[in-house]
């Protein structure tokens, strides 16, 4: 009696083990379906979001673009995701960006903002140099594929005196040579972002390099011996 009181439990148990293996089959199955209905919305709204932060990045950035001159079609590699936007990402490492700024900087324009130093930091109101969308701005911002965003001076800037004083809070810059001199970028800044494509801190000082150059300095000395010669008559 003893022995079939057991076997009827054993099978008791084994059923309702069986029951229990069926439902959480059953409830896995669902949950997995769940999941993966939720996981598609998420990637649905993910996309919808930056495609429309996309779209608000160009209404914000037309004004910017109407205040410049006409932009030229960007002829460097882009990131894909932004074929649509105004001012898309650059796909170029460091060195290959300052080599194009160096050549050609006007092909970096379609992937520049251009910014000025923010009444804020001006003011002393904050302490980090915050840098502001300005069209028309004497430092440039260019973002990267991976996110970084770069700091160069406005192409012209370079070649006049007040100009390079001027960009010395952005830009270390190592002088052999009293101005007038011939003045290059020696390493792009780099910023970090406040708010996207509007506002950016500081986060590393770019470098400036002024050395001499003899045709202008020699000139230069020609006409102050020309003058000394005419003041001595």
């Amino acid at each position: 009696m003893d022995t079939e009181r057991i076997i009827e439990s054993v099978k008791f148990l084994l059923k309702s083990v069986r029951q229990l293996s069926d439902r959480f089959v059953e409830t896995h199955e669902n949950l997995s379906r769940s999941f993966e209905s939720v996981r598609g919305d998420v990637s649905d709204i993910e996309t919808r979001l930056n495609k429309l932060e996309g779209e608000l990045l160009n209404l914000k950035d037309q004004a910017l673009v109407k205040a410049d001159q006409p932009r030229k079609q960007p002829e460097l590699p882009m990131k894909e995701e932004h074929q649509e936007r105004l001012i898309p990402a650059l796909n170029l490492p460091h060195e290959s960006v300052l080599d194009v700024y160096r050549n050609t900087p006007a092909l970096l324009e379609p992937f520049a903002r251009s910014v000025s130093v923010s009444g804020r930091t001006l003011s002393g109101s904050i302490d980090e140099i915050e840098l502001e969308v300005f069209a028309q701005g004497t430092s440039w911002v260019v973002e990267l594929q991976d996110g970084e965003w770069l700091l160069l001076p406005r192409p012209g800037m370079l070649e006049r005196q007040t100009q390079v004083e001027s960009l010395s809070r952005l830009f270390e810059v190592s002088m052999d040579e009293p101005l007038p001199a011939r003045v290059e970028l020696l390493r792009p800044g780099v910023a970090s972002v406040v708010e996207h494509g509007r506002r950016w801190y500081l986060k590393q000082k770019g470098g400036l390099g002024v050395q001499s150059d003899p045709l202008r300095l020699s000139l230069e000395r020609r006409l102050r011996a020309i003058e000394d010669r005419l003041s001595s008559l």
